[in-house]
């Protein structure tokens, strides 16, 4: 029976920690949500949260036991043996006996009342509720963390494509320059620069595709998936519209309300303000209601026994040692409310710093779109000027890497915006799978 309870509880083991051998690895360009429920499978970490929580459950049932009787069955077979003195007329002899033992009995007890044993039920409850709201919290990191490097994946392969476009631009330019210049409309001299032109987008091709490549493979460590795996992901169907922001205080009282990391902090305090009553009780002693029952079903007697019993123990010295439990539980609790504090403090900044970055992203994506048009029409009209021979070639190259960093600004700052967005309802405590869709 061991070996295969042991056997059972590997293959357990194994199958909860390596879910993503188990998972069905799509084929096809991931969306945001499907990236999201890949790493709620896979991801180590939430795994470890979820074990935290299995704990506390643990410990629920551990400090709920103390209301429910207990039976046990007893078995006892040997021997025993002694000397006893036996009065004759000799005098008082020793006399050696022996005999066999053989007893079963069966004995329930029940605590019927315990000083301090409500209070630990309720402590390990409140245990509970903080180790599910880290959980949460666990979550949440983790969507973030997801979002911010599928942001980053989508950034990066536009990228290749704007690294694309400004080589296919750098080879149009190169053979123009070289076309006049062999009808003696422009001068050889141009040539060089546009072929170094050529040369320099080829190398930032090269730089995007690899900086597009490490995107990925960020990606995929955060989704928890195999390294082989090849991912792609699939951009939004479609832009999505930015709502005014609501006022600061309405975002600080959701963060107040619903950041789960503030709710695990809030029940943490509660257990410890549970453990400090218990240890405040305990101090000087204890009292407790207990019953018993033994039935003997074997022996010479089958006995029955039972018996009721209202204990009272005084601690007259121990040293001092229940003294210190209370003082620690004191201390713990002092430590938990003042980290609270701090939690608190932490999230208005969060809050406020992320709104902030936000209406950054907002006008700098802005900004970056008409950047890019501006470029744009400056390029056209450097190329009709050089056509026309009123311009100069390095007119070109300058509006050229001009319409590039702008190209570039705009994909970035879409996507911080994006990023911007989620780290928002991350500070707020309304990162939810739902939300995140």
């Amino acid at each position: 029976m061991r070996s295969r309870c042991a056997v059972l509880f590997a293959v357990l083991a194994l199958a909860f920690t390596l879910p993503a051998g188990a998972v069905d690895l799509p084929d096809r360009p991931l969306t945001l949500a499907e990236c999201l429920s890949l790493a709620k499978l896979c991801n180590p970490s939430l795994v470890i949260a979820r074990q935290e929580v299995v704990r506390s459950e643990a410990g629920v049932q551990g400090a709920l036991s103390a209301y429910t009787p207990n039976a046990s069955l007893v078995l006892a077979r040997g021997r025993t043996g002694g000397t006893v003195f036996v009065d004759t007329v000799a005098g008082v002899i020793p006399v050696s006996t022996l005999s066999e033992r053989r007893e079963a009995d069966v004995v329930i007890s029940q605590t019927v009342w315990e000083l301090g044993r409500k209070e630990s039920v309720r402590g390990a409850k409140f245990a509970l509720g903080a180790s599910r709201a880290s959980e949460q919290a666990a979550w949440q990191d983790l969507a973030l963390s997801v979002s911010q490097r599928y942001y980053a994946a989508l950034a990066a392969e536009q990228l290749v494509g704007v690294a694309q476009a400004t080589l296919a631009a750098a080879k149009d330019h190169e053979k123009l320059v070289k076309a006049r210049a062999q009808v003696g409309e422009g001068a050889p001299v141009d040539v060089a620069p546009a072929e170094a032109d050529v040369a320099n987008a080829e190398f930032s091709v090269l730089q995007a595709e690899n900086d597009a490549a490490l995107a990925k493979a960020q990606l995929k460590r955060e989704m928890g998936v195999s390294p082989t795996y090849n991912l792609r992901v699939a951009p939004p169907e479609s832009a999505v519209e930015v709502a005014p922001l609501a006022p600061l205080s309405d975002d600080l009282k959701l963060a107040l309300q619903g950041r789960p990391e503030l709710l695990a902090a809030r029940d943490s305090i509660a257990a410890s303000q549970q453990e400090l009553h218990v240890a405040k009780t305990l101090e000087y002693g204890t009292i407790a209601v207990t019953g018993q029952y033994d039935r003997g079903l074997t022996g010479p007697s089958d006995e029955t026994s039972w018996l009721a019993v209202v204990s009272a123990t005084a601690f007259l010295f121990d040293g001092g040692g229940r003294a210190a439990n209370t003082q620690a539980a004191r201390a713990n609790l002092c430590t938990l409310q003042a980290q609270e504090q701090q939690l608190v403090n932490a999230i208005g900044l969060e809050v406020e710093s992320a709104r902030l970055d936000v209406e950054t992203a907002r006008k700098s994506a802005q900004s970056a779109q008409k950047a890019v048009t501006s470029a744009q029409a400056q390029l056209a009209a450097a190329e009709g000027k050089y056509k026309e021979g009123v311009g100069i070639f390095v007119e070109i190259l300058d509006a050229q890497q001009t319409v590039a960093r702008a190209r570039t600004n705009s994909v970035r700052a879409r996507y911080d915006l994006q990023t911007a967005l989620v780290a928002l309802r991350r500070a707020t405590g309304q990162l939810t799978f739902e939300a995140t869709k």
